[in-house]
């Protein structure tokens, strides 16, 4: 949910991949937060400066997105906050203070602890929930502490394989996921059968698939080519394509199935709102977006793979530590391991609208959801959404709007990284 750091680079990539992603892997946008934006991000929370204190005391700050705030009255807020409560009745003298800060933009949770890390070490916050990108981003800036030696709670069973690789950055632990996100497909249950149809099927009930084929993330692209065995890095550690998988994920946009909408859909919420009002459509979603509404005429799966296995792709929200006082981390991983129990991410998530990263959080009744986890690989590194990403979205234009050969598009893709 240190090793040798290129702050300079992950800086630069920080900002151009802020400009054209949305969550669920919103990626980090380092600058230096306005002071009204700050303002206005904290405006539920505690004065930025320490409040003084008595030696008996403690003060555990916790930096959090707006829709985790514990005093939102939300059944998600109210977990939280009582959650919270029972940790500070655990030890006595100890006080949480719970800090708001955007997901992003120029005041965001990694942009201000970048900045704190410069101006005022002193008021970060000594645990702080990061997306999977930002965690990966906070890490190579340097601005994170490791929780091995802290915690094994990560080395536990009890814990989806996505989870536990998005918690570790270069064979490094550094959080604990508590809020889980998948990829995944999403279609209307026939009445006479409940599965979810494949892509045979598509094309005989003249149901078409819609995706954001022109956001530069390309989800939906890295994860089909990821299940056909496709590489990303080669042995010198660069970003590579393999020619076969992409010709054949090329060729595979140019089915009849394929809606040519797709190539006016950028974000996940033009995608859901299509949807709703397309009966005869099926859909790639995240599964946040389904989780919050979750219409009754629909379902999710994981989403069918060009050859024999389904995929998917996941991603995270992850406790990580970030405070300037060492004396105070053995208490910041024992509050993320107290927030990381199975019992209580069960009802949390269920709230909050995400998957538990625990599969004895998830509950058994719910076979798809626990399918999409288990098959689900990691979202890939920032470097390589970066990279590669925009190359699989201007490749899928071309075949999808202008009908360019795939295998004439996937050769230029290739030598565009030479």
């Amino acid at each position: 949910m240190k090793k040798t750091v290129r702050i300079a680079y992950f800086v630069f990539l920080s900002l151009i991949l802020a400009a054209c992603t949305s969550f669920p892997y919103n990626p980090p946008s380092p600058t230096t937060p306005t002071p009204e934006e700050e303002s206005a991000a904290a405006a539920t929370t505690a004065p930025e400066t320490p409040a003084p204190q008595d030696e008996a005391s403690q003060t555990l700050r916790i930096w959090l997105p707006p829709e985790f705030d514990p005093v939102a009255e939300t059944d998600a807020g109210a977990l939280l906050r009582a959650r919270l409560d029972e940790f500070e009745k655990r030890r006595p003298g100890l006080n949480v203070e719970v800090r708001i800060k955007a997901p992003e933009g120029q005041a965001s949770l990694l942009n201000a602890l970048n900045a704190a890390s410069q101006a005022a070490p002193s008021t970060l916050p000594d645990l702080i929930a990061l997306t999977s990108p930002d965690l990966e981003a906070a890490t190579l800036q340097g601005l994170l502490h490791p929780i091995d030696g802290l915690t094994t709670l990560i080395d536990d069973p009890d814990w989806f394989s996505y989870a536990r690789e998005l918690a570790h950055i270069q064979n490094t632990a550094y959080g604990l996921p508590f809020a889980g996100d998948t990829l995944a497909f999403l279609y209307r249950p026939n009445p006479e059968n409940l599965s979810a149809p494949n892509w045979e099927m598509l094309q005989e009930q003249e149901i078409q698939l819609i995706f954001p084929a022109d956001n530069p993330q390309s989800d939906l692209g890295l994860c089909l080519y990821n299940a056909m065995g496709g590489s990303f890095i080669n042995e010198q550690g660069q970003p590579t394509l393999d020619e076969e998988p992409l010709t054949e994920l090329l060729t595979f946009y140019q089915s009849e199935f394929i809606s040519p909408a797709v190539t006016q859909y950028q974000s996940d919420e033009q995608v859901w709102e299509a949807y709703r009002l397309q009966d005869s459509t099926v859909a790639i979603i995240w599964a946040s977006r389904y989780l919050d509404e979750m219409p009754a005429d629909s379902a999710l799966a994981p989403i069918p793979g060009l050859e024999a296995e389904s995929c998917s792709l996941a991603t995270a929200w992850i406790w990580a530590l970030a405070g300037s006082n060492p004396d105070l981390q053995p208490v910041a991983v024992e509050l993320a391991e107290f927030l990381s129990d199975s019992d209580f991410l069960a009802a949390w998530t269920a709230s909050a609208g995400y998957l538990p990263p625990r599969p004895t959080a998830l509950d058994s009744a719910q076979t798809a959801l626990h399918e999409i986890s288990l098959v689900a690989q990691p979202i890939p590194s920032n470097e390589i959404r970066l990279t590669l990403g925009t190359i699989f979205r201007d490749a899928a234009l071309s075949v999808v709007q202008e009908h360019a050969s795939p295998s004439a598009v996937a050769q230029s893709a290739l030598e565009s990284l030479e």
